[in-house]
């Protein structure tokens, strides 16, 4: 299998959002959300993007106060001496290093930000005084929860929910990933066996595990295509050769 960020819907719906609130005019409001289950690509997907923007990265623990979310952005922003400066003084010197560089924040695991006002409100505070992108990344419903917000909700102009994969989204996976040719049918069932039942299309996590099973099948018997028939009725596209039942 290879390794590479492939353009499906999501990953060019962050890449639009991310754009325009790094291009947008002055005086707009520039906070993001992006949201969806666990498994559906949000964290590669904005791994990528922050390499591609120089952002600045960082993600939220259980255990974050002020002191130590701003103290994880000082590190990221190699702001000196940033152990001897209270609160106050780390604002303005993030600010100041964001003012000078530019760099968009992206915070990873925002569902720990939300829960606490004065977390959000340092963040708010971040993104009014240097003006750049700041960008929260969250699980499935916490678009919903912070929307008693007003201050913050009124910051966001971008907000990307990740979906499940469709077909077409699972063609082009196969397509850049798999080091085999995946027959149609074949690429369906898995597609079906990865998208959780009442699910809005396919897991990610679980369409890159399936692809990588089937291309080691194939390979193990020395195939550079395998389809439907090829694949053993009943075996899982998931647990693994050694506990799946019906190969051969």
């Amino acid at each position: 299998m290879k390794y590479r960020i492939v353009p499906v819907k999501n990953v060019t719906r962050l890449k639009a959002a991310g754009d325009a609130l790094i291009q947008r005019a002055p005086g707009m409001p520039g906070m993001g959300m992006i949201w969806g289950p666990t498994g559906y690509g949000k964290t590669t997907a904005t791994t990528w993007f922050v390499n591609q923007c120089h952002g600045v990265y960082v993600r939220a623990m259980a255990m974050w106060s002020p002191k130590t979310m701003l103290a994880a952005l000082a590190r990221e922003l190699d702001l000196p001496a940033a152990h001897k400066l209270n609160n106050a003084q780390l604002v303005e010197g993030i600010v100041q290093r964001l003012t000078d560089a530019g760099r968009p924040i992206f915070i990873d695991e925002a569902d720990y930000v939300i829960e606490r006002r004065t977390l959000t409100d340092t963040l708010r505070d971040i993104h009014d005084l240097s003006t750049v992108p700041v960008i929260l990344i969250g699980m499935h419903g916490i678009e919903k929860r912070i929307r008693g917000n007003e201050q913050l909700t009124g910051r966001i102009a971008q907000w990307v929910a990740f979906g499940g994969l469709d077909l077409e989204d699972a063609s082009l996976l196969s397509l850049a990933l798999a080091e085999v040719q995946i027959d149609d049918a074949l690429l369906r069932t898995l597609h079906d066996k990865a998208s959780p039942k009442g699910g809005d299309g396919a897991e990610v996590r679980r369409l890159v595990v399936g692809l990588a099973a089937i291309e080691g099948y194939a390979r193990a018997r020395g195939r550079e295509e395998i389809g439907l028939a090829d694949w053993p009725k009943g075996r899982d596209f998931f647990l693994g050769e050694a506990v799946a039942r019906g190969g051969r």
